[in-house]
Formats: structure tokens, C-alpha cells, sequence
């Protein structure tokens, strides 16, 4: 289907609207699944969700940073793209016109608040309703995504007391006046005119100013009386608002008092207020993994490594949207760990969800439709197809970063590659960086991997699904991950695991259906490797087994859960 067609069947849809916000990498209707900077495992999660949410009846937006060229392309991402029918991505500028790794993306992130309210609030204004309307619930992932929805609930908190303010005083101020307290929102717009301007001493509502003003004027003029009402009684050796601070802030703390007073004496207005302050928030953070947790896992690595990952400042980020965030989906159980033991997370405010898969695409193919591919890896490593067929295909593909260590399965299979003769080992992933050339040194230089091993670069998203099914045995020893999204797929598409012990999805799941072995263990991966390449039979045991484990993980199911386990904390997904 076009883009056109799929623009209209959008734009056209009945349905209740959902917002995703994915701010790093090369997020897309098109993704370089094997292996843009920062664009991986959370890239296919949003899509894949996006698309179930779609088939569960919800028309989805997905927000993500633009303004910088696509991957390997000189287009700009700019212009909506769709992803299905009821699926589409809106890019949000800020941060330059150059790619910003997510270490970086901090600087980008008051600039994308901006530009996302201001589109927002258009879309509102279309519709009729107020911002926080347009959206039933705001999804965002990882930390630079909930960064910005922090800040949208924010304003939009503000919008709502702003627009319950107004209407205490409409009549009692003067426009102007009033006009003055809804531009300046909190500041000390109020002043000593208010009961001047308070209208008619017979105006029920100017009565109610009067008396919650009372003490508001006293703490401002400086009434001592007025002051310890507000602050409470002095305490031997700690200062009060009645010391020489208090010209400064008794206006502050009388505010604050006259605020509650009137709420108290107008008790229909609270409570809209409170609804609506409800309302406006909506939003559930998907962090996909913490900085605390990648910080223990990276704790006896070099000081330059860990430096680049800029940990202290993520983790700071991190414990402010976990202050003010309603709900957090944990994709792992060593994300829930961490959300309880390091940030304090209330448990009810928890929910469990991993990430799901494709069935569709990570499944057994027919042979006709493994043509393609058998010809693709045919070209890519030089041999002719009938070798390939007749060979045990050991494979992995991930972005190429350094945490997930390539490097060592290249170092594993060149100690088996004598033993394990019909073994073939290919490693997708892209772009061509300098762990891509460093890896390519490492097979160049290493007799025994000559003609057994391949380095693919980027896979053609047509060829994803089909290697999957097309490898026997699929290993990563990455040190990184919030889930093992990959090694989930693989096991749906019927390969054999090895897997290090540092991803979550083999520990919760995968259990003694999997090889799991110590990370940075390169000996042990040999070892697990050779001992599937040598055993058909184990291999094949293995990868039932691990198939009947991931069933419970297809998408369509999983996402209705999740919006169940949303409805069910109270967070009112169907008001108005």
C-alpha cells in the first residue's frame, strides 16, 4: 500500500489515538535492522507494538528525532512516513542537522519538547479538546523519550491549573489582571490589588477571595502573625520565613497558602482540578534498560569505556523520571530489580512486560521462499549455494557496537573451525565503523577463519527473517542488553542458543534450553558452540524446546495485555 493510500486510511480512522516516543537512533517505517548507530532491538520492539496496537484497533503515532539525513542517505527526516494504516511516524527536529549518538542526545531534548508541544497543541485545536485530550496514553522509550514526556505533562499540569485558576477569578479580577495571571502562570501576578479588584461585596465567589486572601496579604505586607500561620511556629537555631530571608520568600509561601485556601473553600473546583490533573497525565515510561544496571555490568571495564557511556548522567535522568512518572513497564526482571533496589520505584507502579515477537516474520519458511537468501549469502561470502545448504549455519547480527562483542564469537569459532568442519559463521551488522574494520582486521589476520566465517554489514530487511530460519545455531556474547530481542527471534525461528549470561531474556526464559555461558568467556562459547555444531540431535532437542518457550511472547497477544495492565491501575485511557 502507498504512502498516499496509507495517509488517507489515517487520517480518515475512527478510532482512539495512541502516542509512542522514540527520540535516538534511526528510527522508521524502514529500519537498517542490521545495525545502524543506536538502532536495534528497541527500534523493532516500537514497531512491532505499534503495529499490534493497530490490529488491537488503536491508531498509533510514533515521535521520533528528525532533521537529519536516513541512514546511508542524503533524504532528510522530515516528512510523515507510515508504518500500516493507523501507524505513523511524526520527526521531531532539535539538536542539529547531524545524527547525535543517545550518550549526546540530552542537548537536543529542550528544543524536540518545544517543537513536540507546539504539534501537539495544533492537533488539539484541530480536534477541539485540550492537548493531553488528543493522545489516551503517551509510551515513551528509553530515557531521552521520557525525558519529553516529563515535560509535556508538565506543561500540560500547568495548562490545567492555569485553566482552573481562571476560573476562580473570572469576574474578579480585571481582564487585564486576569490576563497578567494567565501569562505569567505561578509568578506573583495576584499582588496586593486583588481584594481591590475582588468586584461586588454581595459576589459569593469575591466573598470566597476575600476570606482565603486574608492571609496571603498578611504574609506578603510581613505580618509575623500571618508568617508563623503560614510557616509554623520559629525553632531554636533554624531559620524562618520571619528572618532576614523572609522578604524574599513569605511571597512565595503565601501564594502557596492562598492557592490551598481557595481549593478549600470551592470543593467542586478541587476536585475537577484533580481529575483533570489526572488526566493530563497518561504517560508510561518503557526504559528498556537502566544506567544503573549497565553500570554493573560494565563495572570492570576500562575508565575509557565506561566514561563514553556517560552513566552518572543517565542515571541522574533516570531517577527524575522515575519521580514523576505514573507507570514504568519493566521489559525484564532485572529492570524491576533495579527499579525497586536503586531508584525506589513503588512496585504498583511497576508493570511487567517483555518485549514480544514477530511470528509472522521469525518463523520456519518454505523453501521457495529461501531462495533469495541462499543466493544473497552466496554473494556475500563467495561460495557457491549447495555449500551453503549443506552446512551449519551459525549466526549473529546486531548493531555493530563493542558491548556486543563480535569480536569474541570471531575468536570462539576460529578454535572450533578445524573440528566443526561444516560450520559456517555469519555476522550481520552494519555501519562500516571502526568496530566493523576492526572485526575485519580480526578475520584477516586469522588463517582459520578464511572462508568460514563472513562479516555481512547490513542485512536487507527481506533477508531478516529467512537467515533466522536459516541458522542452526544462533550465539551472541553481548554484554549489554536490556532483553536479547534477537535471541528471542532466533529461538521463535527454531535455532539452537548460546548466549552470554548477561542477557536477560536466556536467564528468564530460556533456561536449560539454552547454552548459557559466562560473558567474555571465550573458551566456553567454543565449547557450546562445537558441542551444537557436533550433535544434530541436542541441536535440534534445544530448539523445540526453546520454540515452545517463546509462544507466550507473540506481539498481538502481548500487546492487548499491556494496555489491560494499564487500564487496571486506574489511569483512565477511555475519559474524554
Amino acid at each position: 500500500m502507498s504512502q498516499t493510500s496509507m495517509a488517507a486510511a489515517f487520517a480518515a480512522a475512527d478510532r482512539r489515538d495512541i502516542a509512542i516516543i522514540t527520540n535516538h537512533g534511526y528510527a522508521g517505517a524502514d529500519l537498517p535492522v542490521g545495525g545502524a548507530p543506536d538502532t536495534g532491538g528497541q527500534n523493532m520492539y516500537v514497531n512491532s507494538l505499534a503495529r499490534a496496537l493497530d490490529r488491537a484497533g488503536w491508531r498509533v503515532t510514533i515521535f521520533a528525532r528528525g532533521g537529519f539525513p536516513y541512514f546511508q542517505s542524503d533524504r532528510m527526516r522530515v516528512e510523515p512516513e507510515f508504518l500500516a494504516d493507523h501507524v505513523r511516524y511524526i520527526f521531531v527536529p532539535g539538536g542539529g542537522d547531524t545524527f547525535v549518538r543517545k550518550e549526546d542526545i540530552a542537548e537536543a531534548l529542550d528544543e524536540q519538547a518545544d517543537w513536540l508541544d507546539a504539534f501537539i497543541r495544533q492537533e488539539a485545536d484541530a480536534r477541539g479538546c485540550r492537548p493531553w485530550q488528543v493522545y489516551a496514553l503517551v509510551n515513551t522509550h528509553y530515557w531521552d523519550a521520557a525525558v519529553l514526556g516529563c515535560r509535556l505533562v508538565e506543561r500540560w499540569k500547568n495548562d490545567v491549573a492555569a485553566d482552573a485558576l481562571s476560573q476562580l477569578l473570572q469576574g474578579a479580577l480585571s481582564p487585564d489582571r486576569l490576563k497578567a495571571l494567565q501569562d505569567e502562570r505561578h509568578r506573583q501576578t495576584l499582588g496586593a490589588q486583588l481584594l481591590a479588584e475582588a468586584g461586588s461585596p454581595a459576589d459569593p465567589l469575591a466573598d470566597r477571595l476575600r476570606v482565603a486572601s486574608a492571609t496571603w496579604l498578611q504574609a506578603y505586607e510581613g505580618s509575623a502573625e500571618a508568617v508563623e500561620a503560614v510557616a509554623g511556629p520559629a525553632t531554636a537555631g533554624v531559620m524562618t520565613w520571619a528572618d532576614e530571608l523572609a522578604p524574599a520568600v513569605q511571597p512565595v509561601a503565601a501564594a502557596d497558602r492562598l492557592g490551598h485556601a481557595v481549593l478549600a473553600r470551592v470543593p467542586q473546583v478541587r476536585a475537577f482540578l484533580q481529575r483533570d490533573l489526572d488526566r493530563a497525565d497518561t504517560h508510561v515510561w518503557t526504559p528498556h534498560s537502566l544506567g544503573e544496571l549497565k553500570d554493573d555490568n560494565f563495572r570492570l571495564k576500562s575508565i575509557e569505556e565506561r566514561r563514553a557511556l556517560k552513566f552518572c548522567e543517565r542515571r541522574n535522568h533516570e531517577r527524575m523520571i522515575c519521580d514523576r512518572t505514573r507507570l514504568i513497564v519493566a521489559t525484564s526482571t532485572e529492570i524491576c530489580e533495579k527499579l525497586r533496589s536503586h531508584y525506589g520505584v513503588d512496585a504498583a507502579r511497576i508493570l511487567y512486560f517483555p518485549p514480544g515477537i514477530d511470528l509472522a516474520l521469525f518463523r520456519t519458511y518454505e523453501d521457495h521462499e529461501l531462495a533469495d537468501t541462499w543466493r544473497y549469502l552466496a554473494e556475500v561470502s563467495g561460495l557457491d549455494e549447495a555449500r551453503l545448504r549443506s552446512a551449519t549455519l551459525i549466526f549473529e547480527t546486531s548493531r555493530m557496537d563493542r558491548t556486543k562483542r563480535k569480536d569474541l564469537v570471531l575468536a570462539a569459532f576460529a578454535r572450533i573451525a578445524e573440528q566443526a568442519s561444516d560450520a559456517l559463521l555469519f555476522i550481520g551488522g552494519g555501519p562500516n565503523n571502526a568496530v566493523f574494520k576492526s572485526l575485519g582486521q580480526q578475520l584477516a589476520a586469522t588463517p582459520a577463519l578464511a572462508g568460514r566465517a563472513f562479516l555481512t554489514g547490513f542485512i536487507p530487511d527481506e533477508h531478516i527473517g529467512p537467515l533466522f530460519d536459516m541458522a542452526g545455531i544462533y550465539v551472541s556474547a553481548s554484554e549489554m542488553e536490556g532483553f536479547g530481542m534477537s535471541v528471542s527471534q532466533g529461538a521463535a525461528a527454531g535455532a539452537a542458543v548460546v548466549s552470554s549470561d548477561l542477557i536477560p531474556f536466556s536467564i528468564q526464559y530460556a533456561g536449560e534450553a539454552a547454552l548459557i555461558v559466562r560473558a567474555g568467556d571465550e573458551a566456553a562459547f567454543a565449547e557450546a558452540m562445537l558441542r551444537l555444531a557436533s550433535n544434530p540431535d541436542e541441536r535440534k532437542q534445544r530448539a523445540d524446546a526453546l520454540f515452545q518457550c517463546v509462544q507466550a511472547l507473540d506481539w498481538n497477544m502481548q500487546a492487548v495485555a499491556f494496555i489491560d495492565q494499564v487500564r487496571r491501575t486506574g489511569m483512565p485511557l477511555d475519559a474524554d
